[in-house]
């Protein structure tokens, strides 16, 4: 079974520990306290109200475990990785993979997870029904979605919003692994700029079916920063769970 994240940030968690058998310990508020085993964890979330002990937390760094403590509204407070060291960086992890001969493979599988996990969220974040076609094609979906709702195309309102995370997104990619060329030119037909972009642009899909109106195509750049920046918290918290996610994908396969 694949690793999945952990959200502890919204709910009744009160406290996170691990047992002897290496299983977090979760327990909640009127509720029966839950035990996960560590190996189907890939990165938790929590809120500062989760108590975390010493022992979950060193547990966690030393399988590479990112914990993520974020703000009731989504912002990031922090993040723990554990110690990182400098061949471990996320440049060096990224010059490994992308000279292994497996990398296409294991890179596309990823990324086609990533497409239906994201396009799943989103198609019930707008409340459209996630059925095999939607998940299938989801900005079809969507699209038609905004459309009944909006009474008009809403493509370029999506497109817009995405084209600012994306920009937000390829700084803190290049941030991140302290090396540019290794997201775009590393190898032929390769940009992973535009790839991860594409992921993280289909949440511009929840931004716009919620709006309470699209404006005319001339109104839509202006329109989409007053959007985006009214919203940076979510955007800010969404490149950080696709970058997490991007790095544990490294970390599983070239550490």
């Amino acid at each position: 079974m694949a690793a999945i994240p952990l959200y502890l940030n919204q709910g009744s968690a009160l406290s996170l520990d691990i047992d002897t058998a290496q299983r977090l310990r979760i327990q909640r508020a009127q509720l029966p306290e839950r035990r996960i085993p560590m190996h189907l964890v890939s990165r938790i979330v929590c809120g500062p109200q989760v108590d975390v002990s010493t022992r979950a937390l060193l547990a966690c760094m030393r399988r590479g475990i990112p914990i993520a403590i974020v703000e009731p509204d989504g912002r990031p407070l922090g993040w723990c990785f554990g110690v990182r060291r400098t061949e471990n960086s996320l440049r060096e992890l990224l010059r490994h993979a992308l000279d292994d001969p497996v990398w296409d493979p294991l890179y596309g599988g990823w990324l086609d997870t990533q497409r239906l996990a994201i396009g799943t969220q989103v198609l019930v974040l707008c409340q459209v029904p996630a059925t095999a076609a939607a998940r299938a094609n989801p900005r079809a979906a969507l699209c038609n979605a905004h459309r009944r709702k909006h009474n008009q195309p809403c493509g370029h309102a999506v497109n817009a919003l995405a084209r600012l995370a994306q920009q937000e997104l390829a700084a803190y990619l290049a941030h991140q692994s302290s090396d540019p060329a290794l997201l775009a030119w590393a190898r032929p037909g390769l940009n992973l700029i535009s790839d991860l972009g594409q992921l993280l642009g289909m949440h511009s899909h929840v931004d716009v079916h919620h709006a309470p109106e699209i404006p005319s195509n001339e109104h839509l750049p202006t329109w989409a920063m007053r959007r985006y920046e009214r919203h940076s918290a979510h955007w800010q918290n969404r490149i950080a769970h696709l970058g997490v996610a991007f790095e544990q994908f490294l970390r599983q396969h070239w550490q």
